[in-house]
């Protein structure tokens, strides 16, 4: 086990082992798997935690990712008063610029899957010292097993360093626990939009709301058709599942105290 993953259940809340480094170890620690078998990164945050208490398929892919890492400031508070702090929020959008920048100067392979050809062209023009190489799967791909098929063979195709998987989720997580580790080495990341923060499409928020916890907000702004339905529900069923875990929580301190 991983010195990041420590054990008890109390450290584990939502029923995630969040990896418990800093930002600089994980990329060390990452790099140094670059050619390993392949590995996969998943990054936590509310809306994740809502729908793993009834997607299976993305709760067997978090059990499998080889790290957990916290990217919300709103999902920082909530670990801290259930017990299980995180060292730092490490948002999905810089670990994902941190990598770009480490491939760029060490001339590594990156794939590309999802994002389209745009921004794949945009990404390789900003990083010239990377190899990129690019799939776009099609709308619903994760329901169709012949363009799944097609998205894995490109991976084991490809044999790059990194995979970056920009599919959305939980597709990008279900997609990378279904790559084969027998079949390809290299570190996978599920992140969502990242590439449009990288590429300028996207902007993140100002420094003084991603410290004050408003970055939610910012996004909401910024894509509301598609962020605000979805925030709302959010936060709707997130209060029941964070009180089960605090009364969860305080009935194993009781049986530690009792025993």
């Amino acid at each position: 086990m991983e010195a990041s993953r420590q054990s008890g259940p109390w450290q584990e809340p939502f029923g995630i082992q969040f990896y418990r480094g800093t930002q600089e170890q994980l990329v060390e620690t990452l790099l140094r798997r670059v050619t390993w078998p392949f590995g996969y990164v998943v990054t936590p945050n509310v809306d994740h935690v809502v729908h793993l208490q009834r997607h299976a398929a993305l709760r067997q892919a978090y059990d499998h990712a080889f790290e957990r890492v916290c990217d919300s400031r709103v999902l920082a508070p909530l670990l801290q008063s259930l017990g299980a702090p995180v060292p730092e929020v490490i948002p999905g959008s810089e670990l994902t610029l941190r990598l770009l920048h480490e491939a760029d100067r060490r001339m590594l392979k990156v794939a590309l899957v999802g994002s389209n050809a745009a921004e794949a062209a945009r990404l390789a023009d900003l990083y010239p010292g990377m190899e990129l190489v690019h799939h776009d799967p099609p709308m619903g791909f994760i329901d169709r097993p012949h363009e799944v098929q097609a998205c894995l063979d490109f991976v084991y195709a490809q044999q790059a360093h990194l995979v970056l998987l920009a599919v959305g989720s939980p597709r990008q997580e279900i997609l990378a626990h279904r790559i084969d580790p027998a079949r390809c080495s290299g570190v996978g990341l599920c992140i969502g939009a990242s590439v449009r923060f990288a590429v300028g499409t996207l902007r993140r928020a100002p420094r003084w709301m991603q410290q004050a916890r408003l970055e939610w907000l910012h996004r909401m702004l910024t894509e509301p058709r598609r962020l605000a339905k979805r925030y709302i529900a959010d936060a709707w069923h997130i209060l029941p599942i964070y009180l089960r875990e605090r009364r969860a929580a305080a009935a194993r301190r009781i049986g530690a105290v009792a025993r």
